[in-house]
């Protein structure tokens, strides 16, 4: 951010917001926490699973910072491990 001294006064001007809004979202307030997951169940099945499964892919790999196409780059293995424990 960045603060202008206004030549007229003397006074500093404050700094604009440096972020933009985000299209489509809303701002939602609940009145209580039954009602806010009610609403999040509502909205999770109205979404068809293969989005929902296409977010939470998303979600996790910008958790631990890879890419797609760090994916597409990886070798993949032919050998299948089974371990018997117990």
């Amino acid at each position: 951010m960045e603060y202008k001294e206004n030549n007229d006064t003397g006074q500093v001007n404050e700094p604009s917001p440096a972020y933009t809004p985000m299209k489509g979202m809303k701002l939602r307030i609940f009145h209580s926490f039954e009602e806010a997951n009610a609403y999040d169940a509502c909205e999770a099945a109205r979404q068809a699973p293969l989005d929902r499964i296409r977010k939470t892919v998303q979600l996790i790999l910008r958790t631990y910072g890879v890419t797609e196409e760090d994916l597409r780059k990886r070798r993949k293995k032919l050998k299948l491990e089974i371990i018997k424990r117990g």
